[in-house]
């Protein structure tokens, strides 16, 4: 019996061997599909090498990768899953497996991954930083630094993970140890991306301008980004005088608000101005700025001639390099005025005293949600004080939902009208007419400025670098005050100090919506 194994053993190693060899050949032809565009034909190729050799992890994390191109994240995952169970001790495929599982919001599932691999092994270099990006996406900016620390202990040539530790200490608001640590990973690597597009936005976060905006450029680099065919040259300050541009909206609807403060400058100098925003932004803008041409992203008309194009987030880099730069407006987009004088009746109608709108959560898993919000319950605060009507600010879809479920729970009776925040242009004139708006880090905050509406924004202690790091006031809108969280996840002292200043703003006000001393 032993013999006829032994046999059979030997002779199945020679067909082992050809169906790995095979298996090998097969990942070259996807190699080269992939290199052609032709990543349909790829993932077939690398399902006969799978069906030859099972236990190939190479085979099954490149089909995770192809499946990732082609968009099918958890057919990916399946094969990286595989992938990473046939080979535990691959850096490569564990990284590509945990950032496809935060990609798809497996965020528990990505950290038990990691805290597997380091109970494995706790030199295991690439689970360090693995683990350290699962607490970066989760926030957990203390437990992320540790993290790298413990990489660049493992591996002080590795300038990624140096910079994941500057990165790490920028997000918990060591700008100053963040730029040194930065400068540190550009004097080893000065072209390191990443490195130099965060050292930006810690100057930017200081005030300095001048040096920030020069790295600030390289956001357009970003694999996230979608390639926008160019229809002009790229404008980089020349005189416009007698020359037509054509601005190409980008980023979220906030920064588009925040930098079409540029824009009046930019249409007054140059001999016409065509501007590409969100959908969403096309009326108001298209009000706000007559002398220009105003269309949404993707739909400027193919045959239109422009001298220049320039993305709308590059326009403070030539207008906006000091903190004299900035400047003092009383607003510069222009809500329907029939509109704004609409909601000042319905306002009215709700009784007297301050009329306050409030914007609750801001921003996505992807963009610090979690410190970009307090549930509504947190608010009791404010909600306590005596002859102040509250306004619903909030776009998300479950807002309505949390607004009644306060009702229900003995809490205060917000007001909320949807037909005010699915038309982004309603949004601007009932912000227009309101008394003040109280926000989180959130486009209202920027659309309340921008219609020069008092607005007062609540931050978290290490807030991004539209907020600055310091004092109360914001370049961008002379009405705005900020409200600083001192320590992380403090939002009860904040919330104390603003119940505070609400209660003295009432003693100057007139009563009725938009009447009130600031």
């Amino acid at each position: 019996m032993l013999l006829k194994t032994l046999a059979r053993d030997l002779v199945a190693l020679p067909l082992r061997a050809w169906r790995a060899r095979r298996a090998a050949a097969l990942q070259n032809v996807a190699l080269r599909q992939c290199d052609r565009g032709d990543r349909e034909a790829a993932l077939a190729t690398l399902k006969r090498a799978a069906s030859l050799d099972p236990k190939s992890a190479s085979v099954r994390a490149f089909m995770g990768v192809v499946l990732l191109q082609l968009r099918s994240l958890d057919a990916a995952l399946d094969h990286l899953r595989i992938a990473h169970d046939t080979d535990p001790q691959n850096g490569d495929i564990l990284k590509l497996l945990v950032e496809t599982l935060l990609q798809s919001g497996r965020y528990q599932k990505a950290l038990t991954i990691c805290e597997a691999a380091l109970r494995r092994d706790r030199a295991f270099y690439e689970a360090w930083t693995c683990l350290g990006l699962v607490y970066r996406r989760t926030h957990r900016s203390a437990e992320a630094l540790e993290c790298y620390e413990r990489a660049v202990a493992l591996n002080a040539r590795d300038v990624d993970s140096m910079a994941n530790r500057a990165i790490a200490l920028s997000d918990l608001g060591r700008l100053d140890e963040a730029l040194e640590a930065l400068e540190a990973v550009l004097a080893v690597s000065p072209d390191h991306v990443l490195a130099r597009f965060h050292r930006g936005l810690a100057r930017l976060s200081q005030g300095d301008y001048a040096q920030g905006w020069p790295d600030y450029e390289l956001r357009l680099a970003s694999s996230d980004k979608p390639e926008i065919k160019a229809l002009a040259p790229r404008w980089e300050g020349a005189p416009l005088e007698g020359r037509s541009i054509l601005v190409r909206g980008e980023q979220g609807l906030g920064d588009q608000i925040m930098f079409a403060s540029c824009l009046p400058e930019l249409i007054t100098n140059a001999a016409s101005c065509t501007i590409e925003c969100e959908r969403k932004l096309v009326a108001l803008f298209g009000r706000s700025f007559p002398e220009a041409r105003v269309h949404a992203i993707g739909e400027t008309p193919a045959d239109a001639r422009h001298d220049f194009e320039v993305p709308l987030g590059s326009l403070p880099l030539h207008c906006r390099r000091t903190a004299q730069d900035f400047p003092r407006h009383p607003g510069y987009l222009k809500p329907d005025p029939a509109r704004v004088r609409e909601w000042r009746g319905k306002l009215h109608a709700l009784g007297p005293g301050l009329k306050i709108g409030i914007s609750w959560r801001g921003g996505t898993a992807l963009t610090r949600v979690a410190l970009r919000s307090i549930p509504l319950e947190g608010w009791e605060r404010l909600f306590a004080l005596a002859g102040v009507r509250f306004v619903s600010l909030q776009y998300t879809d479950a807002a309505a939902a949390e607004v009644a479920a306060l009702e229900r729970s003995g809490g205060p009776s917000i007001v909320h009208w949807p037909e005010a925040i699915d038309d982004y242009d309603e949004t601007a004139a009932l912000v227009a007419a309101l008394d003040l708006t109280i926000s989180v880090c959130t486009s209202v905050v920027h659309l309340a400025g921008a219609v020069g509406r008092p607005v007062w924004v609540l931050a978290p202690q290490a807030a991004e670098w539209r907020y600055g790091t310091r004092g109360e006031a914001l370049p961008w809108y002379p009405s705005a005050r900020v409200f600083r969280q001192e320590h992380p996840d403090d939002w009860d002292s904040v919330l104390r100090r603003v119940a505070s200043e609400l209660h003295a703003l009432q003693q100057y006000s007139f009563g009725g919506a938009g009447a009130v001393r600031h």
